[in-house]
């Protein structure tokens, strides 16, 4: 069995120093020991981390991440990063190299399918003319090898840009900003598509996985252009044997948000929590599961596995993990 995660891990750089080291203040060390507590009971073979720690300058993710594995002697003990970002926070993969290998394989070529660092074009409105986007990060993507087995598969981290808005502006302004973002999503989704679709069409397996910031019945504006990016990522149902399977299925909705979600947010309106669902694993039909319980949102006020880690889960960040068994 080969167990995947993926985590987004709420300012993970905050917990390192500059020179790669780990904050030994109380306040980070308790962090730490929180995000190591929950890695070695989620048990995952390989770690899509969002949010990883910075690099630039003298500083280094995988550094960073290598020393905060050996420190709390984990078993996924090597990093490993793709292009990097605009700004600040990594996509990352942490991985237990004695079970796999994994190496930074980018796809992609010319102007209709750049790598995931070149500016790409896709209509996003409809209006038949193609608008102009970036990855602020751009995902991570790597070929994954089981030793044991020597199966492998394409592997795609993404964290997708967020629906917030974190400035203060007037209802007109925030109506355009949260159309605007919507449709930066879709554009994002469709880019990861478009991979996923060269690598099924080269005969590969593939998974894509991490913070979607959308979900199937997320919100208004999902309904007003009928189509999510987690839908657009798992492909179109004319083609079935194409499509990325989705093992939560479509989340219930209730008083507070999702069931499963795998973080909470408070709304700008109400000021209440509300639960979503935004982090993802999805995996090509080739690639077998392991058990009836093999994909896990571990939320610990809704998922039986999570509950003992309640307050580690909190404490460590906004967001829970979320598992996948594959059979491999």
């Amino acid at each position: 069995m080969l167990r995947l995660a993926t985590w987004n891990i709420e300012f993970f750089d905050r917990l390192f120093n500059r020179d790669n080291t780990l904050k030994s203040d109380a306040e980070s060390r308790t962090r730490l020991e929180a995000v190591a507590a929950v890695l070695q009971a989620v048990e995952a073979d390989l770690i899509g981390v969002t949010e990883g720690p910075n690099t630039g300058g003298n500083q280094s993710t995988v550094t960073k991440l290598e020393a905060f594995a050996d420190a709390f002697n984990l078993s996924t003990r090597k990093a490993l990063t793709g292009f990097t970002s605009r700004g600040v926070q990594e996509i990352a993969l942490l991985y237990n190299d004695d079970k796999i290998a994994a190496e930074h394989k980018p796809g992609g070529a010319g102007v209709n399918n750049p790598p995931f660092n070149r500016e790409f074009r896709v209509d996003t409105d409809e209006d038949r003319i193609k608008e102009v986007y970036a990855h602020f990060r751009p995902p991570l993507e790597a070929e994954v090898t089981v030793r044991a087995s020597g199966e492998s598969f394409c592997l795609i981290v993404a964290h997708i840009k967020s629906k917030g808005i974190f400035s203060n502006m007037d209802r007109l302004n925030w109506e355009r900003a949260s159309r605007r973002n919507r449709l930066k999503i879709f554009a994002e989704a469709l880019s990861v598509r478009q991979r996923v679709d060269e690598f099924l069409g080269d005969g590969r397996e593939v998974v894509v996985m991490g913070d979607i910031n959308d979900g199937p019945g997320f919100d208004f504006y999902e309904f007003m252009f009928g189509k999510s990016g987690v839908e657009l990522i798992m492909g179109d149902f004319f083609e079935p044997d194409r499509i990325l399977r989705n093992y939560v299925g479509r989340p219930k909705m209730n008083d507070f948000g999702f069931t499963p979600s795998s973080a909470r947010f408070r709304d700008s309106f109400t000021g209440d929590f509300v639960n979503v669902l935004i982090d993802h694993i999805l995996a090509s039909p080739g690639l077998p599961t392991q058990g009836a319980a093999a994909h896990i949102v571990w939320n610990p006020f809704q998922a039986d596995e999570a509950r003992p880690l309640r307050e580690t889960l909190l404490a460590a960040s906004d967001h829970f993990p979320v598992t996948l068994d594959l059979d491999l």
